[in-house]
């Protein structure tokens, strides 16, 4: 068991896993064979935050009556639902297909094909929920050897000796609420991620072994089962981070009837693309938790955009209620790309109305224009609206559902 002064950074690591157990692709003797190391949980990379909280005391109702100034005792009345949010700089795509997110969404030609949520929002059991592992190793190494996979997946497990250092918090069936993206002149693109989790476990002296943390509806474990966490890597990206240098942005409709500013002819400086994935609680009597957590619609996605200004775009206000200004869209193209030129990401805002648009100037400064679109996500399948992503990775999870594992049955770390 660790015996540590401190934890910092150089000791962590980021995993995440399906939620329930996975035994698709080979054959039955495969399976049987992958079963006796159970299953790897993938590397998350490139992560540089993780925060979580707990608030027992929100679910938590005192019970007080007549003849008594202090409370006669406490019930829990509601499931606790522990929050997190964790940051990382994007890399090529496969953090967000490993958190369920569709980075396949255009075709080589650029076509739109599917929605970046598409698989959340049909509520597909490997995508609408995940597992997230926090792996702390013992003070003063770090998580990262060299002997690890650098393709993807990690699935070389540590030493015994070595995991009698390591401690675990896993999250089970954890739910993203909000996907923010961030691009800007000087700092290097970078996700956040802010959600919620049923489930949290905390081990001590192990990462193998590792009890499913996710539930079913009738507050048990979810599945039989046991996973393991193989040695974390810098992963094989391809590109160490993007460089804000290598992101563009265009516009298909340049200028609004209502004026501003021509969109093709300004300095953007930053921009953000924020998805907002809220769920509610459907309960019932005679369960202690919610039978079900579906998301809230519409889903509608931002776009934030700041630029210096260059030039004005004639328009009149009036437009809006008098004409057809008001039903003015645009489609909204950024691109990253690599040192070679190859497109890293190329991300699709259809069908975008802008919002607002603010206009600022002060003493000696650039005068700035700062502008918000929105589009609203549309069915799995709709390409005329929405958010469609294409990253590098090319896929979502599904191939890593192919070739990871439970180790069914398991009562005992192994």
């Amino acid at each position: 068991m660790a015996s540590r002064t401190r934890v910092i950074s150089q000791s962590k690591a980021l995993y995440v896993s399906p939620t329930g157990t996975i035994q698709t692709g080979g054959t039955l003797a495969s399976k049987q064979a992958a079963t006796s190391s159970g299953i790897f949980p993938k590397q998350l990379h490139r992560v540089d935050t993780f925060s979580f909280d707990v608030d027992i005391a929100g679910a938590r109702q005192d019970i007080r009556e007549f003849g008594q100034l202090a409370r006669i005792g406490t019930l829990t009345m509601s499931e606790l639902n522990p929050s997190f949010s964790m940051g990382y700089y994007l890399g090529n795509g496969e953090n967000e297909g490993s958190l369920g997110f569709a980075v396949n969404g255009l075709n080589p030609d650029g076509t739109l094909a599917g929605q970046f949520l598409s698989g959340i929002i049909t509520e597909n059991d490997n995508k609408r929920e995940k597992n997230i592992f926090v792996l702390t190793v013992k003070e003063g190494d770090d998580a990262f050897q060299n002997s690890a996979d650098a393709n993807k997946a990690t699935l070389t497990p540590f030493t015994f000796a070595d995991q009698q250092n390591h401690d675990v918090v896993s999250f089970g069936n954890c739910t993203v609420n909000s996907y923010t993206v961030n691009f800007a002149v000087g700092e290097i693109p970078r996700v956040d991620i802010e959600g919620e989790a049923q489930n949290i476990e905390i081990v001590e002296g192990f990462s193998s072994g590792l009890y499913n943390p996710s539930l079913n509806v009738n507050a048990g474990r979810a599945d039989t089962g046991q996973l393991q966490l193989g040695i974390p890597s810098t992963g094989g990206m391809d590109v160490l981070v993007l460089r804000p240098e290598d992101v563009t942005i265009t516009f298909s409709n340049n200028e609004f009837d209502f004026g501003g500013t021509n969109l093709s002819d300004m300095h953007i400086q930053s921009a953000s693309i924020e998805v907002p994935m809220s769920r509610g609680n459907i309960s019932a009597l005679g369960k202690e938790r919610a039978v079900a957590k579906p998301l809230e619609f519409p889903i509608n996605v931002t776009l934030s955009v700041s630029s210096i200004l260059k030039n004005f775009h004639a328009g009149a206000l009036d437009r809006i209620l008098t004409g057809t200004a008001g039903d003015e869209t645009t489609n909204v193209t950024l691109k990253v790309k690599n040192d070679d030129g190859e497109n890293k990401h190329h991300i699709v805002l259809q069908k975008a109305v802008l919002d607002s648009q603010n206009f600022s100037a002060g003493l000696d400064d650039n005068e700035t224009i700062d502008m918000t679109f929105s589009a609203q996500i549309g069915g799995p399948d709709t390409t005329d609206q929405g958010l469609f992503w294409s990253g590098r990775a090319g896929s979502d999870d599904d191939d890593y559902a192919n070739r990871v594992y439970l180790k069914a049955n398991s009562k005992a770390p192994y």
